[in-house]
């Protein structure tokens, strides 16, 4: 009977091992011919605006590389959660991805409840980086140390507009509050960030933070003091601007910035063919003109180093929203 067992034994440690070889021979053999087909890159906003710019740009030089379409959809709806828990629910299998950015962070603070779990989304790449700049019409305010002591003054009034609760310039304008140690501040919140130019071009807010690319005709006209530009260094547009850690304050420095996310699950031989090509596209020179034409910086990342980059987002503006008791739902 022992005899038996053992041959048994053998037979089926066999018979797995084969079994295991065969698996892994026809996923090594599908994710080699990865991309067969078109990919479809869900972008959950809405066409024309800046995110959907630069993944178009990008995803159209990866489509080159990789020798199949690339289609952009866009989903927009709900803060992106629409399209986020589209692709959360896709098949894992490198034909939905998602680009996603600072909100996907920020939402995982703000609700209290959302349609999927952050662990059913991978990281694949860190595409872009934009830097904000920090503006005031106040004539009397060009840096940022004049617009902390305006806040300082004893009965001052000092306001700052955003695109609305919760959004990337209130919970940035909020850090900057905090860390400066200005004492007058008052967030004004608005529907759109047209609404919100034009009274801060007015005079009736202080100071408001957005990107150079908005910003900068109304820079250049004299009609807006840039104080500083939030990246750790000066924007390419803005050459004659201090960038915030110039202005002394390294851990206010913030990015808008866009990232490529697949569902989990997806071949981790998919994954990393998707962050290699994508390293090759963001180191294009042209396309990294094209893009520093509206102050974006190309970046290109292992997906290791976008999940840590993820893990800080969340971490720094979850303090803010708790300490506010934002929420959205």
């Amino acid at each position: 009977m022992l005899k038996i067992t053992q041959w048994n034994r053998r037979k089926l440690m066999q018979v797995a091992g084969a079994v295991c070889l065969a698996s892994a021979g026809a996923a090594a053999m599908a994710q080699a011919d990865y991309p067969a087909r078109t990919i479809k890159v869900v972008v959950p906003y809405s066409a024309g605006g800046n995110t959907d710019a630069i993944t178009r740009s990008v995803m159209r030089d990866l489509a080159t590389r990789l020798g199949q379409p690339v289609v952009v959809e866009n989903k927009p709806g709900a803060n992106s959660i629409l399209g986020t828990d589209l692709v959360a629910k896709a098949a894992p299998d490198g034909y939905t991805l998602l680009v996603t950015i600072g909100a996907y962070a920020n939402n995982q603070s703000l609700y209290k409840s959302l349609p999927y779990a952050p662990t059913d989304l991978v990281p694949v790449s860190l595409l872009t980086r934009t830097s904000l700049v920090l503006v005031s019409s106040d004539p009397q305010v060009r840096t940022v140390e004049d617009l902390i002591r305006k806040g300082n003054q004893p009965g001052a009034t000092v306001t700052f507009a955003s695109s609305g609760v919760g959004s990337a310039a209130h919970l940035l304008g909020e850090r900057f509050v905090r860390g400066t140690g200005m004492k007058s501040a008052q967030h004004v919140p608005y529907k759109g960030s047209s609404d919100a130019m034009n009274d801060l071009l007015s005079g009736r807010i202080s100071f408001m933070f957005d990107a150079v690319s908005a910003m900068g005709p109304h820079i250049r006209q004299g009609k807006l003091n840039a104080l500083a530009v939030t990246g750790a260094n000066r924007s390419p547009q803005l050459k004659d601007v201090p960038s915030i850690v110039e202005s002394g304050y390294p851990k206010l420095v913030a990015n808008a910035w866009a990232g490529l996310l697949a569902p989990a699950g997806t071949p981790k031989a998919v994954i990393q063919k998707l962050s290699t090509e994508l390293a090759a596209v963001l180191r294009n020179p042209e396309l990294q003109r094209k893009l520093e034409a509206i102050n974006t910086e190309t970046v290109g990342s292992t997906p290791e180093e976008l999940a840590a980059f993820i893990e800080h987002e969340v971490a720094v503006n979850r303090e803010v929203i708790r300490e506010l008791q934002i929420t959205l739902d």
